[in-house]
């Protein structure tokens, strides 16, 4: 018996060469999907996080810090750690511009876990040498090749130390704006003084130990380091305990994945196995219909529903296991090959990561498995349908009687469309399905659409900057540093040759304060709970009942964020409440009646963020200057704040360096310098006309090369191409996503309308010997196939709009950089295609599969 079920299964697998294709197809489709959607997902998340190691500058699972030598050489001998790095800090180097550079001490280990390893030469071995980036050497003055010679100027213990040191190795920088430089043990050992270890003290860093480990395993991997802390005495929870010993797993590495995230996924899984259910689904249930007298013949000679069931399954592993490999492997290449455009698209971050996904055991597995679990699920029903079915039923079954009905009218043409939607009817779930599989495709490239037409440029532009132009001292574009010092100021040769380039317009110097500026500070009635002493600067931090924080000057008043500009800028900014003309509020303002207080803005929304609403119109503001009360301003207008009335971009760092969260005061460039003994320009904003703006990018970019290395620049234009970047994202991924679902409906249609004129031929030919010509029957089909894609235009279409206006919106306000905004363009492009695709089919089909005389297609038996 088992041999001739084997016989029967590969006759019956044979005689189906057409059917097992469009099978093998529809399963290697449904691999293709999960298998590239894995791969750009995998690939994406790989990159991401490889992105975020080096913005970390670590690729270590955990780092333990603040330890001694005992604690360091204890952490060694842990039983949960694989590998571990040594580095001690030395500090930044004081002799550099434009690029913050760490000297640290670190072993080999350690180097390569924080990408400090050298690309070019070789590890430092003697106590002079060194290896850093190509960055860092050219900040320093040097050209990046073994041998050169840098000296180094950095402080430790509250002394300077001045080092001449060679160039043993250097690598490419994977950080914008921070490298390591390193070097060896022995330059430890030649400086003690350097390296005593006074932490518990003064909380000096030079002489603390830190370390990048491996763990053989990253499950509760926290709990052992805080246990290893304790161990060794240390407390990791109280940051201003004098143990204070923190040990923490690298969440670059090793990140927490959200419920919203999961959640997400799973849906995505759902709709992708939902997608491949339909087309297999279909492609097995008319196979099984097709071939349901031959089980029904099988069931009268002795065949059980087990083996009926058998011979079933066993056809459908033989296809799985063809279409699934194909499936996986153009999958792979086509999320490889997508995966580097999706990285370049989201942000000019990426450019430092090769965006890549390896081959890996566990996609290919995913995939595989998500392949054959949909295959399984698709086939459960047709397989119990063709066991369950009742021998003499099975051998005497016919789908429909549609088509005696249909025969009577065949002569007319006018009734042709009545013809074609009534055999909609002959298997209305199959139906459904093929509608259902099309409409998914109409409803999920407008869903993308409607998301992609919601990413708000200019409020993304808006945020980050509100001129054409923008130039800043590099550091103030540093998001490590950001404006804090009076040399870090736009100097006036620089503003000038600016100024005097064609296009200029409407040219603004800012000015603000700086942690230089203590004599200046700012009483607004506000209580401390507590202060903290040894701030930059010898500054004190205070903290107010809800822990807000404000930077004290030496009166032990606020100084707050204080910016000098002129009216063009105060107009630029989106003032609320209070003087909303700028032109008056700025005449009031230069007669000292009162002053403009910044609030800021939750993202995007240009609404305040009201835990920073310190005081209302008509407060007054005391003004200090030398412990002295200088000024009486009230608070004329306030303004909800972005991220250009701060700093730039999304650089803050300064201001929460100079005022904590302390007020934001806008004054008139006039009163600005009556306050401030050296006032500095901190930003030269300015528009260009159109003509010129690419010229001007030029000429900023050989300013700098040749002339002024100090300085650097946002553009609108620059902002508007990174926000760009999201919305060419959203309809890459999501196109292809959608042309794979849309492909597979197409597929399910072209199968389903060749099966139907395969099962129909003897009844096309009875139409056809009673009159209906060949053109007549083309455009019955064509109508069928009409509306099939009818059916999923006016579903997708009416279901895009519902869930627009539901979902997509929700989405959207959930997210600052969109704005909602429900387009139907998307939908109606698609249904264009699948018109076409449905009159293109039927006279295709028709063409391949209904050949023969009309004598010949009689005899073939129903």
């Amino acid at each position: 018996m088992k041999e001739m079920l084997n016989t029967l299964t590969k006759r019956s697998f044979a005689a189906g060469r057409v059917r097992n294709l469009v099978a093998v197809l529809a399963i290697a489709l449904t691999a293709v999907l999960f298998t590239s959607v894995t791969t750009i997902g995998m690939g994406t998340l790989e990159s991401l996080s490889l992105t975020m190691q080096m913005l970390k500058m670590s690729s270590g699972d955990a780092e333990v810090k603040n330890m001694t030598a005992e604690q360091f050489e204890a952490l060694q001998k842990e039983p949960f750690v694989k590998k571990a790095g040594l580095r001690m800090s030395v500090g930044f180097l004081s002799n550099t511009k434009y690029h913050n550079v760490e000297f640290d001490v670190m072993d080999e280990t350690e180097a390569e876990l924080t990408f400090s390893a050298p690309t070019h030469g070789e590890y430092p071995k003697a106590e002079n040498e060194v290896v850093t980036s190509d960055r860092a050497l050219r900040a320093l003055g040097a050209e990046p090749e073994a041998g050169a010679e840098v000296e180094i100027v950095f402080t430790a213990h509250g002394r300077e130390y001045t080092k001449k040191m060679v160039v043993s190795g250097w690598f490419e920088a994977v950080n914008d704006q921070v490298s390591y430089m390193i070097t060896g043990t022995k330059f430890r050992d030649a400086n003690p003084d350097i390296f005593q270890y006074t932490y518990d003290r003064d909380k000096e860093l030079a002489g603390v130990y830190y370390s990048d480990i491996l763990a053989k395993s990253t499950w509760g991997l926290q709990e052992k380091l805080d246990d290893f802390s304790r161990s060794q005495g240390g407390n990791p929870d109280d940051m201003k305990a004098v143990n204070y010993l923190p040990a923490s797993i690298n969440r670059m590495r090793n990140p927490q994945m959200s419920g919203s995230i999961l959640l997400a996924g799973g849906a995505f899984i759902l709709l992708f196995i939902f997608c491949g259910y339909l087309l297999i689904y279909n492609v097995f249930d008319i196979a099984v219909m097709q071939d349901i007298r031959r089980y029904g013949l099988y069931r009268t000679i002795g065949m059980g529903k087990k083996q009926v069931k058998r011979l079933i399954n066993r056809q459908a592993v033989w296809l799985c296991c063809m279409g699934t490999p194909i499936g996986l492997v153009l999958g792979y290449f086509i999320g490889k090959s997508t995966l580097p455009v999706i990285m370049s698209m989201v942000s000019t971050e990426y450019s430092n990561v090769s965006a890549d996904v390896s081959p890996s055991l566990v996609l290919f597995l995913t995939a595989a498995v998500l392949t054959v679990f949909t295959v399984f699920l698709s086939t459960r029903k047709p397989v119990r349908v063709a066991a369950n079915i009742p021998p003499i039923e099975a051998f005497h079954y016919v789908e429909s009687t549609v088509g005696r009905h249909t025969a009577k009218h065949s002569a007319g043409q006018a009734k042709l469309p009545q013809m074609a939607f009534a055999n909609l009817g002959r298997n209305k779930r199959r139906t459904g399905f093929i509608i259902i599989s099309l409409t998914l495709c109409v409803v999920l490239l407008n869903c993308v659409g409607t998301i992609a037409a919601s990413v708000d440029i200019s409020k993304q532009v808006n945020q980050m900057i509100r001129t054409d132009f923008a130039v800043l001292h590099a550091d103030t574009m540093n998001n490590m540093k950001g404006f804090t010092t009076r040399d870090m100021a736009v100097s006036d040769r620089t503003i000038a040759d600016i100024a005097a380039q064609p296009g200029v317009r409407d040219g603004t110097s800012v000015y603000k304060n700086t942690l230089e500026d203590i004599n200046v500070t700012y009483d607004f009635g506000m209580e401390w709970k507590y202060t903290e002493g040894d701030y930059k600067n010898g500054l004190t931090r205070a903290f107010n009942k809800d822990l807000f924080s404000f930077i004290l000057g030496e009166d032990g008043s606020p100084m707050c964020n204080v910016y000098g500009m002129e009216e063009a800028s105060i107009a630029r900014m989106t003032i609320k409440e209070g003087e909303t003309d700028p032109h008056t509020l700025y005449e009031k303002m230069c007669a000292g009646e009162g002053v403009l207080l910044g609030v800021p803005g939750r993202m995007g929304s240009m609404e305040y963020d009201s835990d920073f609403e310190f005081l209302d119109v008509g407060d007054t503001i005391t003004v200090r200057k030398n412990g002295e009360p200088v000024r009486e301003l009230p608070v004329l207008a306030k303004a909800v704040l972005n991220g250009d009335d701060e700093e730039i971009g999304y650089t803050v760092n300064g201001a929460n360096e100079v005022g904590g969260d302390g007020l934001y005061l806008y004054l008139p460039s006039g009163v600005y310098k009556e306050l401030y003994d050296a006032p500095a320009v901190y930003k030269y904003a300015f528009n260009v006309e159109e003509e010129h703006r690419s010229s001007m990018t030029s000429f900023l970019d050989d300013y700098r090369k040749n002339k002024d290395m100090s300085i650097n620049y946002m553009s609108a234009e620059s902002a508007r191409a990174s926000a760009e970047g999201t919305k060419k994202m959203i309809y890459f991924v999501g196109g292809i996503v959608g042309m794979i679902f849309g492909l597979a409906g197409v597929l399910n249609l072209t199968n389903m309308l060749i099966t139907s004129i395969i099962t129909r031929r003897h009844e096309f030919a009875t139409m056809q010997s009673i009159g209906m010509t060949g053109r007549q029957l083309t455009k019955m089909m064509t109508f069928e196939g009409i509306y099939y894609a009818l059916g999923a235009v006016l579903a997708g279409t009416a279901l895009s709009v519902l869930l627009g206006l539901t979902l997509v919106r929700s989405l959207c306000s959930g997210l600052w950089q969109f704005t909602f905004h429900l387009t139907v363009m998307p939908a109606c492009i698609t249904s264009a295609v699948l018109l076409i695709f449905a009159l293109v089919i039927p006279v295709l089909a028709l063409r391949m599969f209904h050949k023969g005389s009309i004598v010949e297609q009689l005899r073939v038996a129903e």
